[in-house]
C-alpha cells in the first residue's frame, strides 16, 4: 500500500504522509526517486532555518542551475591550501605550509622581502686587473662579462711605453641580466711592470685601494648615509706571465704589499702557450712559492654540511685550480660545425669555454656565479674592517695626545 501511495501521490501529500507515519525515523526515500528529484551539487546546500533536518531529506526544493549554485557556494567558502594562488618565489611561498593557518606566522617570507629589496636596489662589484702589458687582461675582462670596455683604448708605441708610469683607470658599465642590475667597475693598471726599474711600482695601486677605503669611511661617518656608493675594490686578478719558472720578484712584492688590502686571485695568463703538462707543473710551482713567501691569496670558504655533493665537488675543483690558467678571446671561430669563442692556430682551435683547454669557465663560475657575494663579504668584514680599526686607533691616539697637551698647558 505504501509503495502504491508513493507512486500515485504528489510531493505535498507525500511529505504529509511521511510526517504522520510512525516509523519515519528509519525511513529513507528510494534511491531512484532521489536521483531524479535532486540535482547533483558538490557544495553544501543552504538550509532553511524553519525546517528540521528530517524535513529537508524529503523536501523537493526548486534549486537554481548548477553553475549558479557553485558560484554562490564558492564565494562563501574559504580557499583551501590547494586552491590558493601559488607564489612566484617557489619554495618560499607564504601559502606553502602544511601546518594549520593559526600556527603559521609568516616570517618565513623574510628572504623574499630581502630578495625583492636587493633586486630593486641593484648590486655593485669592483674588479681590479693587474699585470704586465700584453698578458691579455683587457681581452679576458671582455670575455668574462660579454662586453667591450676598451673600445677607445689607444695602444702605445715602444718609446711611449718607456716613459709611461703606472696609472689607474676606471671603466664603469651597467649590466642587466634577467631583471638583475649589476654596476660593474673595472680598475686597470696600465704601465705596471713595463718600466726598466719597477721599484715600488705597486705603490699607486695600494694607494688607490686605501683611497677607496678612506672615501667609504668618510661617507659612512657622515650625516647622510642613505646613498653611499661602494667603490671599494672587491677582487684583484693578478696576471702571472707564463714565460718563466714560477713567480718573479715583482710578482712576490706586489702580492705581499696588497694581500692585506684586497682579495687576490692569481691568474696564469696565456695558457695556450703551454702544454697541459707544463701548465700543471707551473701551477704546482706557483702554489709552492705562494706558501713559501707567506702570500695570502683569496681563500675559498668551506662548504656547509647540508650542501649537495655536486656543489662540494665543484668547490673542490675550484680550489685545486688555483692559479687559474686562462685564455681570453672575443673572436668567434667555427669548430666541428659549431661557432665558439676561441683562437685559430695552424695546428687547431683553442676554445675559450672548453674546460679541457683552459680554466676560463671555472674562473667565471667562481667570480660571477658562486663567490661574488663572498668576495664582497670578505672585503667588508676583513679588509675594510682592518682599515677602519687602524683609522679609529689613529684618531684615538690623536685625541688622547691633544688632551694630554692641553692638560699640561693648563697646569703650567
Amino acid at each position: 500500500m505504501i509503495k502504491r501511495f508513493l507512486e500515485d501521490t504528489d510531493d505535498t501529500e507525500l511529505n504529509k504522509f511521511v510526517k504522520d507515519f510512525p516509523g519515519n525515523e528509519s525511513y529513507h526515500q528510494p534511491e531512484a526517486k532521489t536521483r531524479v528529484s535532486r540535482p547533483q551539487v558538490s557544495e553544501p546546500r543552504p538550509q532553511a532555518p524553519e525546517l528540521y533536518e528530517d524535513d529537508l531529506e524529503f523536501r523537493t526544493p526548486s534549486w537554481p542551475q548548477p553553475s549558479d549554485s557553485q558560484q554562490y557556494c564558492s564565494a562563501s567558502a574559504p580557499l583551501s591550501p590547494s586552491a590558493r594562488p601559488r607564489s612566484p618565489w617557489g619554495k618560499l611561498d607564504p601559502y606553502d605550509s602544511s601546518e594549520d593557518d593559526k600556527e603559521y606566522v609568516g616570517f618565513a617570507t623574510l628572504p623574499n622581502q630581502v630578495h625583492r629589496k636587493s633586486v630593486k636596489k641593484g648590486f655593485d662589484f669592483t674588479l681590479m686587473v693587474a699585470g704586465e702589458s700584453g698578458l691579455g687582461k683587457s681581452t679576458l675582462v671582455n670575455s668574462l662579462f660579454l662586453t667591450d670596455l676598451y673600445r677607445d683604448r689607444k695602444l702605445l708605441s715602444a718609446e711611449e711605453r718607456i716613459m709611461q708610469t703606472v696609472e689607474i683607470t676606471k671603466h664603469a658599465v651597467d649590466i642587466e641580466e634577467k631583471g638583475v642590475r649589476l654596476r660593474l667597475t673595472i680598475v686597470d693598471t696600465p704601465g705596471f711592470g713595463d718600466a726598466v726599474n719597477n721599484t715600488e711600482c705597486w705603490k699607486p695601486v695600494a694607494e688607490y685601494i686605501d683611497q677607496q677605503f678612506e672615501q667609504y669611511f668618510r661617507d659612512e661617518s657622515g650625516l647622510n648615509r642613505k646613498n653611499i656608493q661602494d667603490n671599494r675594490v672587491h677582487c684583484c686578478l693578478y696576471f702571472i706571465s707564463p714565460f718563466g719558472h714560477g713567480l718573479r720578484p715583482l710578482d712576490v712584492e706586489f702580492m705581499k704589499a696588497l694581500h692585506q688590502r684586497v682579495n687576490i686571485v692569481p691568474i696564469l695568463a696565456k695558457a695556450d702557450t703551454l702544454t697541459p703538462l707544463e701548465v700543471e707543473r707551473k701551477k704546482r710551482k706557483i702554489r709552492e712559492e705562494i706558501e713559501l713567501f707567506g702570500i695570502k691569496v683569496y681563500q675559498f670558504p668551506d662548504c656547509d654540511s647540508d650542501e649537495d655533493e655536486d656543489f662540494k665537488l665543484q668547490d673542490q675543483a675550484l680550489k685545486e685550480s688555483i692559479p687559474f690558467a686562462v685564455i681570453g678571446s672575443n673572436t668567434v671561430v667555427e669548430a666541428r660545425g659549431r661557432r665558439v669563442r676561441g683562437r685559430l692556430y695552424p695546428w687547431g682551435i683553442v676554445e675559450v669555454e672548453n674546460p679541457g683547454h683552459c680554466d676560463f669557465v671555472k674562473l667565471r663560475t667562481m667570480l660571477v656565479r658562486t663567490h661574488m657575494q663572498d668576495l664582497k663579504d670578505v672585503t667588508r668584514e676583513t679588509h675594510y674592517e682592518n682599515y677602519r680599526a687602524q683609522c679609529i686607533q689613529s684618531m684615538t691616539r690623536l685625541v688622547v695626545k691633544e688632551r694630554n697637551r692641553n692638560r699640561d698647558r693648563s697646569r703650567n
